[in-house]
């Protein structure tokens, strides 16, 4: 089983008025999470299935990477993987599902912690940039500190077009 976890893109600023959940991809953030799942698309065969947070940044990046993959009938919206998720979580819609390569979107410093919980016994020090993916790399099933990390690309290698 192979999991990764993608950060959402840029997002608008908070400001008065406007609701956290409702926070936007930038303009700018678009581009560079379409640029980065079209890379992606260079190292990664497929995705079975993409697993978003409700907060519109967060799937905003997961309907960019569905439709870069060609999954958009594969997307789940998940209130789990709202901020303050964690490696539980993960682990627990994992290996209730019957995929081999499930994708994840959500938030910091969920995402830093949830990585560190999967790959590490100890805990890890990451920074988890947005724009983000990691590839976490199991045997059978998800386990906690059981993930061997096979990567994890920041947004920021990738050039606008």
């Amino acid at each position: 089983m192979n999991i990764y976890l993608i950060r959402h893109g840029d997002a608008e600023k908070v400001e008065i008025g406007k609701k956290d959940f409702d926070r936007e991809l930038t303009a700018s953030g678009k581009i560079k999470m379409n640029n980065a799942a079209q890379f992606w698309k260079n190292i990664i065969d497929r995705f079975d299935s993409i697993y978003s947070s409700p907060l519109t940044r967060a799937y905003q990046t997961a309907e960019i990477t569905a439709e870069v993959f060609g999954i958009k009938d594969k997307m789940i919206i998940d209130k789990k993987l709202s901020p303050g998720c964690k490696a539980e979580s993960i682990v627990e819609i994992a290996n209730s599902s019957d995929k081999e390569d499930i994708v994840f979107v959500g938030h910091q410093p969920d995402f830093s912690e949830i990585l560190s919980g999967l790959i590490s016994i100890k805990g890890a020090n990451i920074d988890f940039k947005k724009g983000a993916i990691a590839k976490i790399v199991f045997g059978n099933k998800a386990r906690l500190s059981r993930g061997l990390l096979e990567f994890l690309i920041p947004a920021s290698v990738f050039k606008e077009k």
